[in-house]
């Protein structure tokens, strides 16, 4: 479920615009870079008859890159696929419950996937290992993915512990 744009008095339009100028520029930066190597390759190849080398070993890790940098800002902005065939059918505290719940097994489900990412990427670094032809190391790429899925996760768990906040606070007086 899609939400508004915050308001600029909004605190987490300070988060939003952090995460757009980190994650959003590198999306956009490795989007172009992807865009213009294919334009090189083709025109290479059938005009010159000369491809890009290693162009596809480029844009395979530029493609890695650019989804697990857009996992952050879709998470930001509630854009994941949401599946609700039952929404309609469930009361309204049946249906915010089962949206909590899902949002804190989602954070913990890409909590665990952002450690086993960071865990390969260290071993990938450890080992050296580089791609087939241009020799470019793939640690870089694992621990992008890795920092991308652990700020989507804490994402997540703010936004668990945000719905729970006007629960905590009917029980105080102010």
């Amino acid at each position: 479920m899609p939400s508004d744009p915050p308001a600029p008095s909004d605190p987490s339009n300070a988060l939003s615009r952090v995460l757009h100028a980190s994650f959003g520029v590198l999306a956009a930066l490795l989007l172009l870079a992807m865009t213009g190597l294919t334009t090189l390759d083709v025109v290479g190849r059938y005009l010159f008859n000369s491809p890009v080398s290693g162009a596809f070993e480029l844009t395979e890790l530029m493609l890695a890159a650019l989804i697990f940098a857009g996992l952050p800002l879709a998470t930001e902005r509630d854009e994941h696929v949401d599946v609700d065939l039952l929404d309609s059918f469930l009361p309204p505290n049946v249906l915010r419950a089962n949206v909590f719940f899902a949002t804190l097994v989602s954070a913990g489900v890409l909590a665990v996937l952002g450690v086993q990412l960071w865990s390969r990427a260290a071993q990938l670094a450890a080992e050296g290992t580089v791609t087939n032809s241009l020799a470019l190391p793939l640690a870089p790429v694992g621990y992008l993915m890795a920092i991308a899925t652990g700020v989507s996760a804490l994402l997540l768990l703010a936004k668990a512990l945000l719905m729970l906040w006007p629960l905590l606070r009917r029980g105080r007086r102010v």
